[in-house]
Parts: C-alpha cells; structure tokens; sequence
C-alpha cells in the first residue's frame, strides 16, 4: 500500500502573482495633485497635459484657451505664442530637474555611492514629473533653435553631476573603464522611459524599481 498523507484542512494561500505591466497605451496626463496659484500656472498645466496626451503640433492655441476658459486673445496676455509655451515648460522641467538632483547628491562624496543616489533620484523625479519629463523627450526638437541653445545648456549641467560622479569613480578604479558619458547616456536612457511605462497600480512601488534598476545598473559597471 502507498502511503497518502492525510490533506490539510487549512486551505493554502495563493502566492500572489505580478503581472507585467500592461501594453503602452496612449498618452494620458495623470491628474495634477497640486492645483495652479495663478491664471498663468494654469495655462502652463493645461498646456502641458494637452501637448503631452496630443503632441505639440496636434495642439493649437484654441485647444488651451478653450481648457482653462478664457478667449484665444486673452490667452496672449500670458504668452507669446504657442513654441512660448512649451519652451517655458521645458526650461522649467529641466531646471527643476538638475535643482532635484543636485539637492540629493554631494558631489565630493564616495562616487558609487553618491551614482546610486543621482540614479535614485532620477527615478523619483521622473515618476512624479511624468508629464514635464516626456515633455522634455518627446518635444525638445519642436524648439527653435536659440530656444534649443537655452535649455541645452541646462541640460549639459544636469548630465555632467552624473559625468562627474563616473569619472571620478573610473579615477579610482571603482568603475569600468568607457566613455564616462557613455555610460551616462546608458544609465539615463534606462531611467528616461519609465515616465512612458510607470504604472503604480501595477509596480507596487518606486522603491521596487530602484532595487531592481540599482543592481543591474551598478552590477553592469562597477569594478570587481
């Protein structure tokens, strides 16, 4: 005779399953938790949430006049024009950005340690900015070309905090030799696209995404 063991009266818990987030759909701006002070904040969020759902040429002034109540004319006391408005948006998201970044990070401490840091915060400044950020992807080349220049030089400040950090980590034998940004450009890039897949009612939390992008990042390019 085969020995059964007798069955259990507790009934088992279900591991409880993960699922992979959820084919990208079209862009939705996520409400604003933060309401604007002045008629000219809200003309910038309206402006942002249509150009981020639409896309910049798809917009027109009327479609932002019409968002926040105002007469297409009014809406001139406020803006220049159109490119005005997504460059405000875009110098303000990339400066906001460098300022957050620059506030986590001492750029004279052990550079592993203050990279993971610089990655930690670009996570959670790209997860609650999703819409400034894409903003700033997707919309950059809409600018003309002084405009560019302007927010270019932002830009280069914000990506040489993590320059430096892997250069003086390579100096010290910590990090793999390349291109110090390169490797940038590689760390950013992974970090960049979370504004398009990031779904909190499907990834429990941005702390799960730091751990997860901290050991394949830091794994990939730290010395052993």
């Amino acid at each position: 005779m085969v020995y059964r063991p007798a069955r259990s009266v507790v009934p088992l818990k279900k591991a409880k399953r993960t699922s992979a987030p959820k084919p990208l759909r079209a862009r939705r701006a996520p409400r604003s938790k933060s309401k604007p002070t002045t008629r000219l904040e809200e003309v910038l969020q309206s402006a942002a949430n249509i150009f981020f759902a639409k896309g910049f040429h798809a917009t027109s002034i009327e479609d932002v006049a019409r968002d926040v109540g105002m007469l297409k004319g009014s809406l001139y006391y406020y803006i220049k024009s159109k490119e005005d408005l997504l460059f405000q948006l875009l110098l303000a998201g990339i400066e906001d950005g460098d300022t957050y970044i620059a506030q986590q990070i001492d750029p004279h401490g052990d550079p592993v340690e203050q990279l993971e840091r610089a990655i930690c915060a670009q996570i959670d400044y790209i997860i609650q900015n999703k819409v400034p950020f894409g903003l700033f992807l997707h919309e950059f080349d809409s600018l003309s070309g002084k405009r560019q220049h302007k927010v270019i030089s932002v830009m280069s400040r914000y990506n040489n905090r993590f320059v430096d950090l892997v250069k003086r980590g390579q100096e010290q034998g910590k990090l793999i030799e390349g291109e110090p940004w390169l490797i940038v450009n590689g760390i950013l890039g992974m970090c960049n696209w979370l504004y398009r897949w990031y779904d909190p009612d499907q990834v429990s939390s941005p702390e799960q995404v730091k751990q997860v992008f901290l050991k394949m990042l830091l794994n990939g390019i730290r010395k052993n």
